[in-house]
């Protein structure tokens, strides 16, 4: 009988080995396992890319969870055993980090402590812990944080999936925006001026908003998307409009989850939005395609 070939013993040797591997592998109890609640799939193999879905980032508040383009990856509080409850409206103000099958994370972090979980509408959501993770509309850049503690709801993620609870909001329901004070002129709406021109804010400067959605002049954004979009409470006297204000058409609406009235100009209800920072702001300007800053007549300003 002829005997192999020194190379053909050689390659008879590598098969081998590599199938006793892949036996021992397939027993091994090493693997970290996704939230055992939430629909998972396992990550994917190789090793971290420059297209990571999550890495890590600097913010001010420390090193936290960003998504490839360096943006602040958010945990939303409301969600429970790893599911996402924060869908339409809420989902426009807080996108879902959604991945594909083949998802990597970037250097030094823990694939351990991540997997997916299935939304409703087929795609998969990155899940750190038992966090299913967003982005924040108002977040311009890399290291924003402007959505950290909206509504005391909505928090940062550190690097071991757990959220960042420190400059969180105080006042509840209102994100980073503080909650609407009286004005020693008892000036409910006034005009300020913006990137966009004169526009409809508060008696402090803060940029109002519309929602098309409330076209029938009742107030829609409520439960999730009203933590992104916080409601203008009307005083509890009649409204007073500044100048510039029509004040004929300055009303207040009854809001259908028995929050205090909400201001309404024309037939729209007006709103604040979670990621300005300060007096003039507009970045909620065109978010969905569905919010808008309000002239002084209360026509919308449809142009970004």
């Amino acid at each position: 009988m002829r005997l192999p070939t020194r190379p053909q013993r050689l390659l008879l040797t590598l098969v081998a080995a590599g199938l006793l591997a892949g036996a021992c592998g397939s027993g091994s109890d090493d693997t970290p396992a996704g939230p055992a609640a939430a629909p998972t799939v396992a990550p994917a193999p190789g090793p971290a890319t420059a297209g990571a879905a999550v890495k890590l980032g600097q913010a001010p508040l420390g090193q936290v969870l960003v998504g490839p383009e360096g943006r602040t990856l958010y945990g939303f509080t409301n969600d429970v055993d790893a599911r996402s409850t924060c869908s339409g409206a809420c989902a426009l103000a807080w996108p879902p980090a959604v991945v594909d099958a083949n998802w990597s994370v970037g250097p030094g972090v823990d694939v351990g402590v991540f997997a997916t979980t299935t939304r409703d509408d087929g795609s998969l959501q990155l899940v750190a812990g038992k966090w299913p993770l967003y982005y924040f509309e108002g977040d311009a850049t890399a290291g924003d944080t402007n959505g950290q503690g909206a509504g005391d709801v909505w928090f940062a993620v550190a690097p071991d999936a757990k959220l960042i609870r420190e400059g969180a909001a105080t006042t509840p329901g209102y994100g980073n925006i503080p909650e609407p004070v009286a004005a020693p002129a008892a000036v409910s709406v006034s005009l300020t001026d913006s990137a966009l021109g004169p526009i409809v804010g508060d008696a402090d400067g803060r940029t109002l908003y519309a929602f098309t959605k409330d076209d029938a002049g009742t107030p829609t954004c409520v439960a999730g998307c009203a933590t992104a979009w916080p409601a203008a409470p009307a005083p509890d006297s009649e409204p007073v409009a500044g100048d510039g204000i029509d004040g004929s058409q300055l009303t207040s609406v009854a809001r259908p989850d028995g929050g205090p009235e909400q201001l309404k100009l024309g037939k729209w209800p007006l709103y604040y939005f979670a990621g300005d920072g300060g007096p003039g702001d507009v970045n909620g300007q065109g978010s969905g395609g569905v919010w808008f800053v309000v002239k002084g007549d209360g026509s919308l300003v449809r142009s970004t």
